[in-house]
Formats: C-alpha cells, structure tokens, sequence
C-alpha cells in the first residue's frame, strides 16, 4: 500500500487521463460514488481553470434538494443563451415534477454544449445507491461523443451479500468477494460495459479508505479485460491507494 504522505492524487491523475489537449466528454457508470465523483472531479477541474458542464443521461437528484457546487444551474434549454467563462461549472438538465429528481436533457442539445465547454461530465447509470451494477439492455446510457468511460465500484460491499449490494443481481446465497469482484469487471453486463477501443477507459474501485489492507491486496490481483486504467480510490480523500 502507498503510505499516506506518498499518495497519489487521484483528480490530477485523472485530469492526466482523461483530458485529451484540454478536451473531454466523460460518461461515469457503475455505482459506489457516481454522484461524489461528478461534482469532485468537476470542483477539481474548475479551480484548474477549465469549464466544465455537469448533466446526466439518466437521472440525478434535483439540484433543489443537493448542491452540486455549480456556478449556474439551468433546468430548460435557456443553456443555449448562456456561454460559460473559464474556471466556471455548470449543471444541466431537465426537471420532472412528478419524480422530483432532475432527467436527461435532450442528448442533441448537450452535444451541441460540447462546442462550449471544455469538459463535460455525464452521470450515465443508476444503481439505487447500491455500490456495485450489473447493467441491463438499456444501460448504462452512453452517450456519442463521449471521449472517456469511467466505472466505479464502491468497496464497502465486500464480504455482504449480492443482494443487498448489487444492483441488477437478485441470485441469494453469493457473497461478494474477490471473485465477484473479478466476475463484474469481466462479464460484459459489468464494470466495463460501455466502454470502447476508441474511448479512455477508468476503472475506479472506491472506498480504499474503508476497507482493510488485505481486501485492497485481493482487488490489486484483479487483471482488467479491456484497455484502460484501474485504480483502487477513496473519492473522498482525493486518494490513489493501489494501482492495478
């Protein structure tokens, strides 16, 4: 394990990744810390200087009841009047009365925002808070000019059940354990679904800081089926702990 003075900073390195000549439409999957990520790495990258659009391809809690420490909120396509400065961060999207919670936009207008803004980010899936999603058919929704997939699995869920922890997998008497943890960073309905040859691609194993040394040790062995990058995180504390 990296000792703590020594650590990585996980936002920097991302930056590093996933913004190509100050450039990136990132599309964030899975479960265990979509939301934290989104208006983390969103607050980093700001305060660097870039602008930045947060929206969802899905749904989002409704900007009335969390703060996403956005400079603007806009909830119509009034979006297309505005032109963001440097170093500012918007949030964009469509809010449904009924549901109380904010919806996807049209995708035809945020690809237009993308001339705009130097980085967007897209909440692109819903896991029910769980930490960890095995997809469907009709998710995670990826959007076309996504530039980056980035897929989080929340840690915590290790040594509980599959189900009271993972969304999409009802089966009764498995744990979830390094196997698991194997098994949903390869099946095609996991952790990497979405992703592409032509895409940046993250693997995010979050809640480094919650779990023991030898749990981190066990995900460190996973091996990653697709291009890309895997890191076990703690999104909270801005922390890299293992790289796989």
């Amino acid at each position: 394990m990296i000792i703590s003075g020594m650590a990585e900073k996980l936002w920097e390195t991302l930056e590093k990744i996933l913004i190509d000549n100050g450039r990136g439409f990132i599309s964030v999957t899975g479960g265990g810390g979509k939301t934290t990520f989104l208006v983390s790495f969103s607050s980093f990258l700001k305060n660097r200087g870039y602008s930045v659009l947060m929206t969802t391809s899905t749904k989002l809690a409704s900007p009335y009841s969390f703060d996403y420490k956005a400079d603007h909120v806009f909830l119509s396509p009034d979006i297309l009047s505005y032109w963001p400065g440097k170093g500012e961060s918007v949030f964009y999207g469509e809010y449904n009365d009924r549901l109380g919670k904010t919806v996807a936009p049209p995708e035809s207008i945020v690809s237009l925002l993308y001339e705009r803004y130097d980085v967007i980010i897209v909440e692109s899936d819903g896991s029910r808070r769980l930490p960890l999603k095995i997809h469907t058919e009709r998710d995670p929704v990826i959007w076309p000019p996504t530039t980056s997939v980035v897929s989080i699995a929340g840690l915590w869920a290790y040594g509980k059940r599959v189900e009271d922890t993972v969304f999409g997998d009802d089966r009764t008497g498995i744990y979830v354990d390094k196997s698991y943890f194997d098994y949903l960073s390869s099946t095609p309905q996991g952790m990497r679904k979405g992703m592409k040859r032509d895409t940046k691609n993250v693997f995010l194993f979050n809640g480094g800081d919650v779990v023991e040394d030898r749990v981190r040790e066990e995900i460190k062995s996973i091996r990653l089926p697709i291009q890309g990058r895997g890191f076990i995180v703690s999104l909270n504390e801005d922390k890299i702990y293992e790289s796989l």
